[in-house]
């Protein structure tokens, strides 16, 4: 984990999400030693004998030093660095290399088997693509994300002889990879991979095998998929007021308050008020202007985006203020402590903020437009950030909703929303 930290601190950081970097692929690679006759008539270029040696003579089958070469399984290191295309697959570029030993056989029905101790390296270029889980699953929040691997590269072998011995054993192959594995996130930017792969070498039709670990980067953060603002509400056509017949007017003898507001027929500028709404002395309802001033926290875990449990139904409130208040805005800040790189935290705490208003757009409804959002990194600590209760506090997105609304007044002191 720290060397995968010192590879990505003094990277700036990139504009898009998504840069992958594995420095360090440590494995076993394992030669399918079954298989060694195949591998003998391989790197063995010059037919049924090894070719000249340095005295100029051919080396036969039968000689002491026979026509074949065995490869030893042994220590795989590689580095590879590519690309998520989607929040569920990438692509990346992977150079490895082994060396091991290797021995010359003697294959003749009187002597057996006898080795010659030679050493050998071999350097793998290859293009691979994975696909993860979150293509059937789409559980991007999660940590732990089993994969798939394929991919197509080159191989080449060189057998290192002692000087002097004349042979040129080598061999240049195309090869396919075919992998399964898993990544495990510690964090936003840093993962842990462990795969099992099968290596096949189709110039010779054999297979090779590894066993892989290693540490993976992720410059800028994880690709996420984007949430679609719901479409508008289609506002209902109001149905056509209903025609009042019109009627003689009965001759009053007394006036009378027909609506039962207190005012009567003869001075009610506002006939057929509804029962119990205030009114004033002309019969007409009395309004008032309402306002609305509500302030919303949420804290997170470290290195965490993703809003915790306890928090929403503080931020489900939020949403019945703003489908209350249909004029109503709100204006979410999003802040970090100071923990890791500048840019990572600017990153974050406007990840925090949109995590805020993605779950007000997509599991309430509320219009994207009444929603704004602004990181601060950890520029306006409401805590000391050294301490660890510190800087929990400072973990934190904190929301102002503003707004008013026009309300009828009631008889009994209450208020209901004007029609």
């Amino acid at each position: 984990i720290a060397l995968a930290i010192l590879v990505a601190a003094p990277l700036p950081m990139v504009a898009n999400a998504g840069v992958t970097i594995t420095p360090l692929m440590l494995g076993y690679h394992y030669m399918n030693e079954a298989h060694d006759d195949q591998r003998a008539t391989l790197v063995d270029r010059g037919g049924p004998t090894f070719g000249p040696n340095a005295n100029g003579t051919s080396i036969d089958a039968n000689s002491t030093v026979p026509g074949g070469v065995a490869l030893d399984s042994d220590v795989y290191v590689g580095a590879a660095i590519g690309i998520e295309v989607t929040p569920w697959m990438g692509v990346e570029l992977e150079y490895g290399q082994t060396n091991g030993d290797a021995a010359a056989n003697k294959r003749s029905a009187d002597a057996g088997f006898r080795g010659q101790p030679w050493d050998y390296k071999q350097q793998m270029l290859t293009a691979n693509a994975y696909v993860t889980s979150d293509l059937i699953t789409q559980n991007y929040e999660g940590a732990f994300k089993p994969y798939v691997l394929l991919g197509v590269g080159r191989s080449e072998v060189e057998v290192i002889t002692p000087k002097g011995e004349g042979f040129d054993l080598s061999t240049r192959d195309t090869i396919g990879n075919l992998g399964a594995g898993a990544f495990l996130r510690l964090g936003e930017t840093v993962s842990l991979r462990g795969e099992g792969r099968a290596i096949h070498n189709f110039d010779n039709n054999w297979w090779e095998f590894m066993g892989l670990a290693g540490l993976q980067v992720v410059l800028g953060g994880h690709l996420m998929p984007s949430i679609p603002a719901p479409p508008p509400a289609v506002e209902p056509v109001p149905e056509p007021a209903p025609v009042e017949p019109v009627v003689a007017e009965p001759v009053v003898v007394a006036p009378v308050d027909t609506d039962g507001d207190g005012v009567t027929d003869d001075l009610d500028q506002c006939p057929n008020t509804a029962m119990g709404v205030a009114v004033d002395a002309k019969g007409c309802p009395v309004q008032l202007t309402e306002d609305l001033q509500l302030e919303l926290r949420v804290f997170f875990d470290i290195n965490k985006s993703n809003i915790k449990d306890q928090y929403k139904p503080e931020v489900a409130k939020v949403a019945d203020a703003l489908k209350t208040y249909t004029d109503a805005t709100a204006k979410i800040e999003g802040h970090t402590d100071n923990t890791g790189p500048r840019k990572l935290n600017e990153r974050l705490s406007v990840a925090r903020a949109n995590s805020v208003k993605n779950m007000l757009i997509s599991e309430y409804g509320i219009a994207p437009t009444r929603i704004s959002t602004q990181g601060f990194a950890w520029d306006k600590p409401i805590a000391p950030n050294n301490t660890v209760e510190g800087r929990a506090m400072n973990r934190r997105v904190y929301a102002v909703i503003q707004g008013q609304r026009e309300v009828v007044k009631m008889q009994d002191g209450t208020t209901q929303p004007a029609k």
